[in-house]
């Protein structure tokens, strides 16, 4: 999938302006190359050791520039990714830098190939490169927290201390096989079910625990919904701080579903879609605009229906009718009813919204997209709803999807083992049924870890990165 014994570039820095720029090469060449452009102070780069930083001027002949610099060397194997590694910071010019370091003989990294390295050479395992591209692609507070806590090495730490006990009762199980005509004590099997019952508790536990990473194209959905010009798209640009959708005083100025991101009191992005056109279709365009509205709020995980403040009892109905008809098209999804407009009431009194909270069976929050009145009220419902408090990378181990059906997954065959084996007056008499199960907790622990993994997963993981990382 990946060379491993040429020398890559590639820019580390973001694109746009700024300060100073990154240009990164790593490989067998990579400060024999360095030197070609590269002009220190004092000394050569060859001369220096690891860990060591010079300054100097960099000179790219292909387009006659000139510029000061400051270039870092990291030896092998004491580097990111255990071969040689420069990084020139430079004053912009990083493009053309790059290309000159092309031109020298190295080669374009593909998008990861940096951590790839790290991780064939055994500097990181698969669960700390899959935190890297965590940390790049992390939307929020929350999503950072989390990557930085498996950035530690927590979850590396758990597979290691589990796969270790593992291979000592697989061990146990297989010499069971050569020994058993021995006159050789073998621990009892009842005493290592035990041990993979208490290991499998900790997995599952673990597993349990653990807060699910989301990917950025996968966040929880809140949709804004109710009859057309009682405020969505105001709420929809205070609530998440855009100028996403056009206001108007007219009926029926939003068509489309509109989609903005919305950050919660404990640092969680969430997508806040504004369904417009949900009311019965009078036309093509209606049509059109119904249909995408109830593909919206089918998919909502929190639906927030909103009302005029204003509107009495008598005229209620429409809404509660509407009410109806968006519960029916998602039935599974918490409602909160938003009292909008609220700033335009001369006041408000606690006994309208109990009055809303009867007519409605559901809880009402006064909202205004003016005062900013009930907005952080919402976003706390919504946080809590949604079950997304934030917790700290020391009190759970943050997964992704296939690493906690992998956690499980070695879970459940300890356990197996564990059950044949308790099962057994000898460990001989169940070894081979016994050690099938031990092996597949092995390589499912080995999935997280990347002791096994196919290259599909690897292809999945490695093309999240960006170019440089």
């Amino acid at each position: 999938m990946f060379q491993l014994e040429d020398t890559i570039v590639a820019i580390s820095t973001a694109g746009g302006a700024g300060a100073r720029a990154i240009v990164r090469l790593s490989g067998p060449e990579a400060v024999c190359l360095a030197q070609r452009v590269f002009q220190p102070v004092r000394g050569s780069l060859s001369e220096m050791g690891g860990f060591r930083a010079a300054d100097g001027m960099v000179r790219m002949a292909s387009v006659g520039i000139e510029l000061p610099a400051r270039a870092y060397v990291f030896r092998a194997p004491r580097s990111f990714t255990r071969q040689d590694l420069v990084e020139f910071h430079v004053p912009g010019a990083a493009p053309e830098l790059a290309d000159e370091l092309i031109s020298a003989g190295a080669r374009q990294s593909e998008p990861g190939e940096f951590t790839a390295r790290a991780f064939f050479s055994g500097r990181i395992d698969l669960s700390a490169a899959t935190a890297v591209a965590d940390v790049i692609d992390a939307a929020d507070d929350a999503q950072l927290r989390a990557a930085i806590g498996s950035l530690g090495g927590r979850l590396e730490r758990v597979c290691g201390d589990a796969a270790s006990q593992i291979a000592e009762v697989l061990a146990s199980v297989e010499a069971s096989i050569d020994l058993a005509a021995e006159d050789i004590e073998l621990t009892a099997p009842a005493d290592l079910a035990d041990r993979l019952e208490a290991l499998s508790g900790r997995l599952l536990e673990t597993a349990d625990q653990a807060e699910l990473i989301t990917e950025s194209d996968r966040y929880p959905t809140v949709v804004l919904t109710g009859k057309a010009n009682v405020g969505k798209s105001s709420l929809l640009n205070a609530l998440s701080g855009t100028d996403r959708a056009i206001v108007s005083v007219l009926a029926g100025t939003t068509r489309d579903v509109l989609s903005a991101t919305m950050s919660l009191t404990e640092g969680v992005t969430v997508r806040i879609l504004d369904a417009a056109g949900f009311a019965h279709p009078t036309s093509p365009l209606d049509a059109a605009s119904h249909k995408a509205a109830r593909r919206a709020i089918s998919g909502a995980d929190v639906l927030g229906f909103v009302i005029d403040s204003s509107t009495d009892e008598e005229h209620l109905g429409d809404d509660l009718t509407l009410l109806s008809d968006i519960r029916s098209a998602n039935s599974r999804a918490p409602v909160v009813v938003l009292a909008n407009k609220a700033d335009l009431l001369p006041s408000w009194e606690h006994a309208q919204i109990d009055e809303l909270t009867r007519l409605t069976e559901l809880p009402v929050i006064a909202t205004s997209a003016i005062s900013g009145e009930g907005l952080e009220e919402f976003r706390r419902r919504v946080t809590d709803l949604l079950q997304l408090g934030a917790r700290s990378p020391a009190e759970a181990i943050c997964l992704h999807q296939r690493q906690k059906r992998c956690l499980m997954a070695a879970a459940n065959a300890s356990q197996e083992a564990g059950e044949i084996l308790r099962n057994a007056a000898e460990v001989s008499d169940v070894a081979e049924i016994a050690a099938v199960d031990l092996r597949e907790a092995l390589g499912q622990l080995g999935q997280i870890t990347g002791q096994i993994v196919t290259e599909d997963i690897l292809g999945m993981i490695f093309a999240r990165f960006c170019v440089g990382k």
